[in-house]
């Protein structure tokens, strides 16, 4: 029997015994930090199986862009935002950690009217049992617009661990003038879950993981002033589905999916995952071939320097959405872009690099 114990004691120590984790305040980012996120367009993998003790083999998946998500201190906000969120004193409970370009929002959409919002950030309150979306800055024609979102929008009740379940309602409003002579409406409930844990794959690496699903119902409306009559527009905004895989110390979710819900089918919008900064692989014939981008930061033109053919070049903006596709050119007119982050992607020889510019 003392033999038998033994063995398994030698066992142990040499297969580590994975169980599962627990992800709590520690795990998430910090106003400052920055992260690589690789964005892919293999949406007909599975990405709806999930358990306990589950493998997620996502180690084929395929990058076509890449770009850095930055967690800015609300301290460097415009004073529009930080009235709203960085005002411990006056609203303590509105008071953001960190804000980031908010690449899952869902924007409404109407066949009689265009809304004319862009730029949408969301500020994020974290506290040891609670990840907080306190509310939502968007540009409604140019003008910033603060958005508390009433209730708070429980984002991850924290810690998570398997089976966890909570559900959150929020609701907020933007006055439409002088676009419109209206008012948008949104009413949201988010109803997530830890429906699993195990190991997940991606190119980045194994990680020990516990998967998130989070369903994000809308009820969207919009009032138009005519005259002295008012209507009312229910807005067909399908529901979002969020898949995420946590591991510890890593800021972000290793992987996020994004799906819609359109009349009960899942259709997937956006493949993500955490990852190495891949742009100095891009040039391999000559190492020792310089290649730069200048300025830094930029008001009219970005020139490239290299002695090669450029074959494409790509200008996304922070969120991800192409901004400028254009060919064969060493230099790029980017004056008609709004001040902010970009990032271009050149290809050399079938090969693309990725580098960050800033407008201003």
């Amino acid at each position: 029997m003392k033999n038998i114990t033994l063995a398994l004691v030698c066992i142990v120590a040499i297969f580590p015994v994975f169980g599962q984790i627990t992800v709590t305040s520690s795990d998430f980012p910090e106003a400052g930090d920055t992260v690589m996120v690789s964005i892919s367009n293999d949406f007909d993998l599975d990405f709806e199986s999930t358990g306990a003790d589950y493998n997620w083999d996502y180690s084929l998946l395929n990058f076509t862009s890449q770009r850095i998500d930055t967690f800015f201190d609300v301290g460097d906000a415009s004073i529009t935002y930080q009235l709203a969120f960085n005002n411990g004193w006056l609203d303590p409970d509105y008071k953001a950690d960190y804000y980031t370009p908010y690449a899952n929002f869902v924007i409404p959409t109407s066949d009689l009217f265009e809304l004319p919002l862009s730029n949408p950030v969301n500020f994020t309150k974290i506290e040891s049992d609670r990840v907080e979306i306190v509310g939502v800055g968007v540009e409604l024609s140019g003008f910033e617009i603060p958005l508390k979102n009433d209730p708070i929008d429980l984002e991850y009740a924290l810690p998570l661990n398997y089976s966890d379940e909570w559900v959150s309602n929020s609701f907020y409003e933007i006055d439409l003038n002088p676009v419109y002579d209206g008012i948008l409406r949104r009413y949201q409930e988010r109803t997530a879950e830890v429906d699993g844990w195990g190991t997940v794959i991606t190119p980045f690496g194994d990680f020990n993981c516990i998967r998130t699903k989070a369903v994000v119902d809308f009820t969207d409306s919009m009032k138009i002033v005519l005259g002295e009559s008012e209507t009312w527009f229910q807005l067909p905004t399908p529901t979002q589905i969020i898949y995420s895989w946590w591991a510890n110390d890593q800021k972000i979710p290793v992987l996020t999916v994004v799906a819609q819900d359109i009349f009960g089918s899942e259709t997937i919008t956006s493949v993500e995952y955490k990852d190495r900064d891949w742009s100095d692989l891009s040039i391999k014939d000559n190492p020792n071939e310089t290649f730069s981008v200048y300025p830094n930061p930029v008001q009219d033109f970005l020139y490239l320097n290299t002695d090669k053919s450029i074959e494409s070049m790509q200008v996304y903006d922070a969120i991800g959405h192409l901004i400028i596709d254009s060919f064969g050119d060493q230099n790029l007119y980017v004056g008609d872009l709004q001040d902010g982050i970009y990032f271009l992607h050149t290809t050399i020889n079938g090969m693309t690099t990725v580098n960050q510019f800033i407008k201003h």
